[in-house]
């Protein structure tokens, strides 16, 4: 089961929550394994971020997390479409993305 958490220091309308769901369904599937059958969201803007010092953003941070392990060029392949997604959708100057990997889950 992936995961991914997305905070954001702007405002995430209805709409573009359902363009990140629906995009991230896709882009998830660059994993091996992983699709949007599968995956839990969770959205939360608003939120109050600092990036090297300032709060100018819109900043977001993506962190997602996969049962299991993966190749890094499908780290890397998932990372660049999450990112840009976040700069599409949301407008984001600062976008960063943290990948976990593991087997310490319980469902």
């Amino acid at each position: 089961m992936p995961f991914i958490d997305v905070k954001a220091s702007c405002e995430i309308t209805s709409e573009q929550e359902l363009r990140l769901k629906e995009a991230l369904g896709e882009a998830i599937a660059r994993i091996p394994g992983k699709s949007e059958s599968r995956l839990m969201l969770c959205f939360q803007d608003n939120m109050r971020m600092w990036y090297a010092g300032k709060d100018d953003g819109p900043t977001v941070m993506v962190h997602t997390a996969i049962y299991g392990t993966t190749t890094a060029d499908a780290v890397e392949d998932f990372g660049q479409a999450a990112v840009g997604l976040m700069r599409e959708v949301l407008g984001a100057k600062n976008v960063y993305l943290r990948m976990s990997q593991g087997t310490d889950w319980a469902f």
